[in-house]
């Protein structure tokens, strides 16, 4: 049974309430007592047996979210521990709606459709259409929350709860994205899009860490294939990155047993970035990616130095593209090396982002996961072409290098931009390569211009190349319409196409109904070579009908004067079942009235790390059939695969592994996981008792366990053996919010300086952030009036607290038995008095007139009690004091007689000062008496009253029995 002192006593409570209105409750009440004794103790020096249950503070730890703490009820005899349903639900952002009488909690999960009610009348949960019953013992009504066995949370609702004793922790691990999740990736997405606007500022821009030489990330990933067809084949891929010589430093090495081992087969840069220089911000040697006007399709060895920041000002517009990868692939959007989206493309493969588009060059970066594999990411780099920079600034890019062809071409590009008005950028530059035949030289021009409101056009003129013109219009419901044209100059050799013109239209639209949305683009482009024209039209429409989603698109190609060829491709994803993933793909000839492909895919998950996949495949043109099985299973370091493959007379096996590390966090700690780590940017965030508040950490000051924090961005990793918070996958150059709950620290004498703090991520390193945590000195006393009989509590007197120097630093004031504490004093001296302003209105005097005391060091924070004011009318005062107005401060009289020796009661004893504190706060609202809390033994005793003889005393005590309350007498000297 719950043999826990405030569970008790609210227990108590309830039934008083209920005997009250049914009479019939306190017979069976007593014959409950009778064949049931119940005994409870309130806690003191005295060795207690281990209650059945009590109530203990926990962290909640979500990875992504952070810390939370909330209070549960652990059953030590089954190690049991419940959750309260209420508190955590809302704590995840999980609807949730109780019951007048808490006996039920309703609501839904994810989504709408997904529907719960937690029953605790007939112990029944229902989630998403499943009835399941729970033992008796699985629940409880507080009557505060309705607590539940965590293990239900996970077997019910899948969210796993992992409660670790040692640290009094809870981690858990959802099976699904939880909404506090999915709010938190939408306003980052909406922060990182407000960054590009420039519509947020820091108030601090942190220096960045450099360092010699440190190394920090690598990703690694292999795979291997049998085949009965062909030999073996083996592929290894090892990314590393570091900072040397005060640069982000990454290198890829890929190797092929197929292949012969060449330069192409490294990859390696080296990046320098300070945003504070504005002649020289950025500098990259090794790999580089520059714009370019000519056709280059091998990588380019050199250097590049720009003054474009690395930080973003503000969005004038979106632009958008749209593309196919593989069904069910997630693609996510970086602008300027900063994610701002993510899609997964429907069963076609179809995917479409808006680019906002930003002041200065707009480097953009997709990211495509796959399933499995090396084929996990592909990065495909795109070129925004519309440019535009604030009036009066100047951006220039150079680019040297050379290209790693058959000719070792050199390359060379500059240019420079210049904005003249909001609405219009102009530049130009010089671009020369050595492989063209003629005309190596390029010099160019080009411009963007808003003349209206959602309308960009952008042009661009190359001697002896090309010249185009690009215009694009966006409506305000997402409708815009896109015309590009390009005319080569005949016999150019810059630009590897064969037509003199390309024009190309394309008309996207969003069709949205309640239960039907859709969207929709239409293209055309036309080729115009020196006897003949080339035309491709295409449609393609995506949409989602309920939980279905199907797509079609249709192309038609011709050549003027011929009949086109007509064919599509359609695909089917058809809702999840049972932890099923389906899909559907054709490719259909209209034109000859035959299906040419077929494929469908069949996925299922396994627990929570693993996918099982069949697919089967049938191109009947070119006669081939294949059938594979797949496999991938997820561990903490890693990904691994197995696939298997028979096509035709052909039977195929690849086994496959990847994961990453990252080195450097601190007390030699390696983080690995299956997700890529270079590139990226880490935390490694160290809170500790700042014993001497100097906001560093020195010798002997020990770390402090259980720090809550949030951060918007990354994943946060809660260390339980070093106490260290470490957080992954940030953006490197993007600044984030971190936000520390001073709420969980586990003393309430402990403050954080700092609790919301902007922080810059470095590429390939974890930043140290140290959290000094002060702990705080409380002061304790009483403000007492004299008078001819005794003395009373004198309430709502305000005492200010001055520094060694007299400099005002706080201010409490008496409640209304005239007792008074402050917390939040660093080690120091102080002086406490009695606001002179508030003593001379009240025309009363002071004494002692000011009391000096000392706050020393403590890890725990110092306590200082008994500081004592008395405070008396002077006689002559007497007639002006009864003459005071109405609207006088008013004082709730409680006489005290003025004794040297008093008899207090002491209702509980306390590890957690906290806990202490809520019993004092609950017998202050109850009796008008004082109240305080006694340091002693480690740990802190309430206590109330000041009686002058024992009998008083133990009549009080007996009143506090009558309301729920027990205690026990202690004798007391009047400075105690």
């Amino acid at each position: 049974m719950h043999n826990n002192k405030s569970f008790f006593c609210y227990l108590h409570f309830l039934l008083g309430k209920a005997i009250h209105q049914f009479p019939i409750l306190w017979i069976l009440w007593l014959a409950f007592f009778i064949s049931n004794p119940l005994k409870i103790n309130c806690q003191n020096n005295q060795s207690e047996e281990l209650p059945a249950i009590e109530e203990i503070p926990v962290s909640i730890r979500i990875e992504s979210v952070g810390a939370g703490m909330m209070n549960s009820l652990y059953e030590y005899e089954s190690e049991k521990l419940f959750l309260p349903v209420l508190e955590l639900f809302r704590f995840l952002q999980i609807k949730a709606e109780p019951s007048v009488t808490l006996d039920s909690i309703s609501g839904f999960i994810g989504k709408e459709e997904y529907r719960y009610l937690i029953d605790n009348h007939y112990k029944k949960i229902f989630f998403r259409g499943k009835d399941f019953s729970i033992a008796e013992n699985q629940s409880m009504n507080t009557g505060d929350d309705l607590y539940i066995d965590s293990r239900l949370f996970g077997e019910i609702f899948g969210l796993h709860c992992k409660f670790n004793f040692r640290n009094l922790s809870v981690t858990i691990k959802p099976d699904f994205e939880l909404p506090v999740i999915r709010k938190m990736r939408i306003e980052q997405f909406r922060k990182n899009i407000k960054q590009l606007r420039g519509e947020v500022e820091a108030d601090t821009t942190l220096k960045h860490q450099h360092e010699l030489w440190k190394f920090g990330m690598m990703d690694w990933a292999a795979t291997s294939t049998q085949s009965t067809d062909s030999k073996t084949s083996s592929q290894f891929w090892l990314r590393t990155g570091a900072e040397a010589l005060y640069g982000e430093t990454n290198l890829q090495l890929y190797y092929s047993s197929l292949n012969e081992f060449t330069n192409r087969n490294l990859q390696y840069y080296w990046r320098w970035v300070d945003n504070q220089n504005k002649v020289i911000r950025q500098v990259r040697a090794g790999r580089i990616s520059p714009m370019s006007i000519s056709s280059i399709y091998n990588p380019i060895t050199g250097i590049s130095i720009t003054n474009a920041s690395t930080l973003y000002r503000r969005s004038f517009g979106e632009y958008t593209i749209s593309d196919y990868t593989e069904p069910g692939w997630t693609v996510e959007l970086y602008v300027n090396n900063v994610i701002v989206d993510y899609q997964i493309a429907d069963a076609s493969g179809f995917y479409k982002f808006n680019i906002p588009l930003v002041y200065g060059a707009s480097e953009v970066m997709l990211k495509f996961y796959g399933p499995y594999g090396e084929e996990r990411i592909q990065r495909i780099f795109l070129n925004v072409p519309f440019s535009f920079l604030p009036p009066g600034e100047l951006e220039y890019t150079v680019n040297s290098g050379l290209v790693l062809d058959d000719k070792n071409s050199h390359f060379e590009r500059a240019d420079v931009k210049y904005g003249v008005k909001r609405y219009l950028t102009i530049g130009g530059g010089f671009e020369y390569l050595s492989s063209i035949v003629s005309g190596k030289e390029i010099p160019f021009i080009n411009a963007s211009v808003a003349p209206v409101r959602n309308l960009l056009i952008s042009s661009e003129y190359a001697k002896g190349v090309q010249t185009k013109l690009l215009a694009n219009y966006r409506l305000v419901s997402g409708s815009s319409f896109e015309l590009k044209y390009t005319h080569y100059v005949p016999g150019q050799q810059a630009v590897r196409v064969s037509y003199l013109e390309d024009w190309q239209a394309t008309l996207s639209m969003p069709v949205r109904f309640p239960k039907f949305s859709a969207y929709s683009r239409l293209s055309y482009r036309r080729n115009v070579y020196k006897t003949t024209t080339y035309n491709i039209a295409s449609i393609t429409l995506s949409s989602y009908i309920k939980k279905l989603n199907a797509s079609i698109s249709a192309y038609a190609n011709w050549m003027d004067g011929d009949d086109p060829f007509i064919y599509a491709n359609i695909g089917l994803g058809l809702p999840q079942w049972k932890g099923f993933t389906s899909r559907v793909q054709s490719q259909i000839n209209f034109s000859d009235n035959r299906v040419i492909s077929l494929r469908a895919e069949i996925e299922k998950r396994i627990l929570r790390q693993g996918y099982l996949s069949l697919m089967g495949e049938e191109n009947f043109q070119s006669k081939y059939r294949a059938i594979s099985l797949s496999f991938r299973w997820t561990v903490p370091f890693s990904q691994v695969n197995l696939a298997t493959r028979l096509s035709n007379n052909e039977f195929m096996i690849t086994e496959g592994a990847q994961g990453s590390f990252a080195f450097g966090s601190g007390k030699g700690y390696v983080h690995a996981e299956d997700r890529p780590s270079v590139g990226m940017g880490g935390l490694s965030i160290i809170s500790f008792i700042d014993l001497n508040h100097n906001y560093k950490r020195d010798s002997g000051e020990r770390l402090v366990k259980g720090l809550a924090m949030r951060i918007n961005g990354g994943r946060v990793i809660q260390g339980e053996k070093d106490s260290i918070i470490r957080v992954v996958g940030l953006i490197p150059y993007t600044d984030y919010i971190l936000t520390i709950d001073e709420k969980s620290l586990e003393e309430i004498s402990y403050r954080i300086a700092h609790k919301v703090i902007r922080i810059y991520a470095e590429p390939n390193q974890f930043k140290k952030i140290e959290i000094p945590v002060l702990p705080m000195g409380e002061i304790n006393g009483w403000v007492l009036r004299k008078d001819g009989t005794g003395q009373r509590g004198e309430g709502h007197i305000i005492i200010d607290i001055y520094s060694s120097i007299g400099k005002k630093i706080a201010s409490t004031i008496t409640e209304r038995d005239g007792a008074f504490s402050y917390l939040g004093l660093p080690p120091g001296h102080y002086i406490a008095r009695l606001d002179s302003a508030q003593v001379a209105k009240l025309g009363i005097v002071s004494s002692p007139s000011e009391i000096p005391f000392e706050i020393k060091p403590d890890v725990l924070g110092d306590v200082v009690y008994d500081l004592n004011f008395f405070v008396e009318r002077p006689p002559t005062e007497d007639k002006k004091i009864t003459e005071t107005p109405k609207d006088t401060l008013k004082v709730t009289e409680i006489r005290i007689p003025l004794v040297q020796e008093f008899y207090t009661l002491q209702t509980g004893a306390f590890k957690h000062k906290h806990n202490a504190e809520q019993l004092s706060e609950t017998l202050k609202r109850t009796f008008e008496l004082p109240v305080w809390i006694k340091y002693e033994n480690k740990l802190y005793k309430v206590r109330i009253g000041r009686f002058s003889d024992y009998i008083e005393a133990k009549n009080f005590r007996s009143m506090l029995r009558e309301k729920g309350f027990d205690a026990f007498i202690i004798e007391k000297k009047s400075n105690n």
